[in-house]
């Protein structure tokens, strides 16, 4: 029986450990299971870290009809501050942290332009309000209208992330686990692609002629609603050459994560 070859990565610079996680929709978070966030991030020490959006909820400033005793926008935005400062503390100073904006950051933008007498305020751009200079974050916006036109996708190595876009040509959001990515890479991306959003957690691989291709659902960590399908956790891989490789779901379960002989709790 032949051995498996097996060789140490010693080129650091071309291996990078890449955490992707979205969708707390602060005040709406599971602190349980935004612990277990912070633990394993300090177990895995990622090169970077890809925040998919909708990190605040925005529901005072939303369209919908709203409980006039709940919580009100300064506190949403403290709770999302704290999280960014808490993220940039495991990290370290030299792990870029991507900060992709979700619709929910957009219900900011429309409602900046609803009220054309606000236009300009430098003090109600999103950058501005979660301190993004002071954390060293990078910013990837969206149009004002969220599912129109810019959708703030970033690009690393070969794997395109995004918050989620079911307005691309041949892109369409399901309630079941992996429809949603599997809809967006074969009808629009044609590439890896994570997405958010959805609040599910799951992979989809497609070999075509010429590549295998990966797509990833990057779950959620807001509190779980009634029987909504939806599945707490984050996402991980790796780029080693500027390629894919090892990349990994990691779900939670009434605030339990079991990870490589690890057990977190939240």
């Amino acid at each position: 029986m032949e051995e498996v070859e097996k060789v140490e990565i010693k080129n650091k610079r071309g291996y990078k450990k890449v955490l992707v996680y979205g969708d707390i929709h602060y005040p709406y978070q599971d602190e349980r299971a935004l612990n277990i966030l912070y633990e394993y991030m300090k177990d895995y020490k990622p090169d970077a870290v890809v925040i998919l959006g909708d990190v605040v909820d925005f529901y005072s400033i939303s369209d919908w009809d709203k409980n006039p005793d709940h919580f009100d926008l300064q506190y949403e935005l403290d709770l999302a501050r704290d999280h960014l400062r808490k993220v940039r503390k495991i990290v370290g100073k030299q792990t870029r942290i991507y900060y992709l904006e979700g619709n929910h950051e957009a219900r900011l933008q429309r409602y900046v332009y609803r009220h054309p007498e606000l236009e300009g305020l430098d003090v109600l751009n999103i950058k501005y309000l979660l301190d993004f200079d002071k954390y060293k974050i990078e910013f990837k916006g969206a149009d004002v209208d969220y599912w129109k036109k810019d959708n703030g996708h970033l690009k690393l190595g070969n794997v395109l992330l995004m918050h989620g876009d079911n307005r691309l040509n041949g892109a369409s959001n399901s309630k079941y686990s992996g429809y949603s990515v599997k809809n967006t890479i074969l009808g629009a991306t044609q590439m890896n692609t994570i997405i958010g959003h959805v609040h599910r957690l799951s992979m989809f691989y497609h070999k075509t002629p010429t590549d295998y291709l990966v797509g990833m659902e990057a779950g959620s960590l807001c509190q779980e609603v009634g029987t909504a399908n939806w599945q707490q956790g984050f996402v991980t891989f790796e780029l080693y050459r500027g390629k894919m490789i090892n990349p990994r779901t990691h779900h939670i379960v009434d605030g339990v994560m079991y990870d490589d002989g690890k057990v977190y709790k939240g």
